[in-house]
């Protein structure tokens, strides 16, 4: 009996701690064109980065190789030139989620609205239907 009532209160108090949080918060679109630009402009730092590192290590990696000779510098030049390559190839995930996250961000937003038109000396509300996509 004392196992029972045990084990019926340990799960009641720890079933909250796996639990899943039923409450979604929506972010706004300031959000995602936040996080959009800074995607962006991680995957820029990387992609120019890796590209200055693979150009310098390659350079100093065909100058000081030699296949019968053990090279420390060209190790480290070739460690330099892989590095690059690395990087160059981690902007790209960076890339694609900056995208996901600016389209996310891009709302079509649908509206009526009552436009004031002129027709000689009367003014008449005329119904008009806006469409607005932001980027």
């Amino acid at each position: 009996m004392k196992v029972s009532v045990l084990v019926v209160v340990f799960f009641f108090f720890t079933s909250n701690l796996w639990s899943q949080n039923a409450a979604v918060v929506p972010y706004s679109k300031a959000y995602y064109l936040q996080k959009s630009n800074k995607q962006k402009r991680v995957g820029w730092i990387l992609l120019g980065g890796g590209a200055l590192f693979a150009t310098v290590g390659g350079i100093g990696f065909s100058e000081n190789f030699g296949i019968f000779t053990s090279n420390s510098t060209a190790d480290g030049y070739g460690f330099l030139f892989l590095t690059g390559i690395v990087s160059g190839l981690a902007s790209i995930p960076v890339f694609i989620s900056s995208g996901n996250n600016a389209r996310r961000a891009a709302t079509i937003t649908f509206n009526t609205d009552l436009l004031p038109i002129q027709n000689g000396l009367v003014q008449n509300l005329q119904p008009v239907f806006i469409v607005k996509i932001g980027f």
